[in-house]
């Protein structure tokens, strides 16, 4: 997504950065941050993800997960 902008509905594969009791903080492509909510894995895992939201003033997204 380097270069592009999300929009609600995207599909995206990102990379967990840190895991907290609310969910996650992830990375996609182009340094973008986000938060999945209520999700699980490991830091360092690929998750796909749907994005919910995008804030292009901060350049950052929230998200749940796929499957």
């Amino acid at each position: 997504m380097t270069g592009n902008l999300l929009r609600a509905g995207d599909e995206i594969d990102a990379v967990v950065t840190m895991a907290k009791p609310f969910g996650l903080l992830v990375e996609a492509d182009g340094g973008l941050t986000g938060l999945v909510r209520n999700a699980n894995a490991t830091v360092g895992a690929t998750v796909r993800l749907r994005v919910v939201e995008y804030d292009a003033a901060r350049s950052r997204f929230s998200a749940t997960t796929v499957g």
